[in-house]
């Protein structure tokens, strides 16, 4: 994995119903930050234009819809990506999926979404799945890895398994990221920053704990100087 700067390891999630306010957003922090997540809610609302807004400042974007259809349909989705200035596009960790995702020569890193981090083992074992969260994780991560998938989704509970069995040469991607004095809100495998990275997350995928905050640029740095300071002691 090429070094990442500090202003984009953190992916701030831009879960907005109104475009103006995700682009304010991103005009008060973009000193700070340099990675944004664009998902369903706001792309419906605000188009392609909210996407070129964001690039246009110089910004990178993961491009966040957990595409899961027919392979020839998410191919063809894909290709759309094309020349937008995404980095980063998620797609359901389904073989199939990822596969026709990446012969879309979009130029786009693709991500898996293993298992969302709202889940926990009752939800997986109502999939009749015989096993626990993070050996689902972890057999969908090796599938998709071993037909050339950029990166994964998962939460930090199951970072250090996935370093450990699957390497380092793919990007790590994490939600579920939650500092110690803040609430859990609707995710279920979270972690602090310090632990996410620790554990081998390259990217950390933060909302509420920034957007809620009552200084989110003080946010920002305290959770920058974590990253910091869990950087060096991994790469001791």
């Amino acid at each position: 994995m090429p070094s990442i700067p500090l202003n984009e390891r953190i992916i701030f999630a831009l879960d907005f119903a109104d475009p103006r306010l995700a682009l304010d957003q991103v005009e008060r922090l973009d000193d700070q930050i340099k990675f944004f997540k664009v998902g369903l809610q706001l792309f419906l609302a605000g188009g392609w234009p909210v996407v070129e807004a964001i690039v246009q400042r110089g910004n990178k974007i993961m491009f966040d819809l957990k595409l899961y259809d027919i392979p020839a349909t998410v191919r063809l989705a894909v290709a759309q990506f094309a020349d937008r200035g995404i980095t980063f596009a998620t797609v359901h960790g389904y073989v199939p999926v990822v596969e026709a995702a990446l012969t879309a020569d979009s130029g786009v890193r693709i991500l898996a979404v293993t298992v969302l981090t709202s889940m926990g083992n009752e939800e997986v074992t109502e999939l009749n799945y015989q096993g626990t969260v993070e050996d689902l994780v972890v057999a969908r991560a090796k599938k998709v890895l071993a037909i050339g998938c950029d990166g994964l989704v998962c939460s930090a509970r199951e970072a250090t398994r996935l370093r450990r069995e699957c390497g380092p040469g793919f990007a790590m991607v994490t939600p579920g990221i939650r500092p110690a004095d803040t609430n859990a809100d609707d995710q279920q495998r979270i972690a602090t920053p310090g632990r996410a990275i620790r554990d081998g997350a390259d990217y950390l995928v933060i909302g509420r704990p920034i957007r809620d905050a009552d200084d989110p640029e003080a946010a920002i740095t305290t959770i920058q100087q974590e990253i910091s300071t869990a950087l060096a002691i991994r790469l001791e």
